[in-house]
């Protein structure tokens, strides 16, 4: 494992969220784990997205709120957050239409839709550069490191 500079890392993570138009989701309650594709936006390392709050994945949410984006290769494991009707966000709302203009044709707004605020806990960005890696944040810590994954054996993790 390799130390690496966490500003860095993080401006990397950041432009990537930022270029991403799309994240695929995961949450898993009562065994079961489910997959979409969401339109989001980015506060620094931190997802933000509007749904409707009957859905499936927001009951998955209330339940357990770990979850898990990708983009990519970039996998982000957060803690979600149901904040309440995008409208009390004061940014949300302009940045949401700055990045998805068309959406706002599409979709108007309801009493049902519900902003969802996902607080990394783990970052990770798969990279081949002579190898296969992995480049690691913990924002919590502010720490950033390389594993190298071409050091594992097979024969002993399957």
């Amino acid at each position: 494992m390799k130390e690496l500079d966490y500003t860095a890392l993080e401006k990397e993570t950041m432009q990537l969220l930022k270029k991403a138009k799309e994240l695929v989701l995961s949450t898993c309650a009562d065994g079961k784990v489910t997959a979409r594709t969401m339109c989001h936006i980015n506060d620094g390392l931190t997802v933000l997205f509007s749904t409707d709050c009957r859905s499936e994945k927001v009951e998955q949410m209330r339940q357990n709120p770990n979850v898990a984006l990708t983009a990519g290769n970039l996998r982000i494991e957060a803690r979600a957050e149901l904040f309440g009707h995008p409208g009390g966000h004061p940014a949300f709302g302009k940045a949401y239409a700055k990045k998805f203009p068309f959406l706002g044709k599409l979709y108007q707004p309801t009493p049902y839709d519900l902003l969802v605020i996902c607080h990394p806990v783990k970052v990770s960005l798969y990279k081949y550069s002579g190898g296969p890696r992995e480049d690691v944040l913990l924002p919590g810590e502010r720490k950033a490191f390389r594993m190298d994954l071409s050091v594992y054996d097979v024969e002993t993790t399957l």
